[in-house]
């Protein structure tokens, strides 16, 4: 997974704050203190790993408990499902 979902404030057209989820890359995430994260699929809760030095493993996501039924997750298994302890 190289994408994952983050919540962060926003300010709107209007001057409005609010709290919402964006899309943003792994890469992105991984520069960030503690964001708040989840799949951008399923909602489940994700993992950050950074490369190796030696270039032999990316940047990456991974779900804290797998989902079968998230196209991100590597045992999806066809049917498309939310996570069952998703984060809203």
């Amino acid at each position: 997974m190289d994408v994952v979902g983050i919540k962060r404030h926003f300010t709107t057209p209007e001057g409005t704050r609010i709290y919402d989820w964006e899309t943003i890359s792994v890469f992105e995430a991984l520069k960030l203190a503690e964001p708040m994260l989840r799949c951008s699929e399923c909602h489940g809760a994700v993992r950050l790993y950074r490369a190796a030095p030696d270039g032999s493993t990316a940047s990456r996501a991974e779900h804290r408990k797998r989902n079968p039924g998230c196209s991100l997750d590597e045992r999806f298994d066809g049917t498309k499902k939310m996570a069952e302890l998703a984060i809203v």
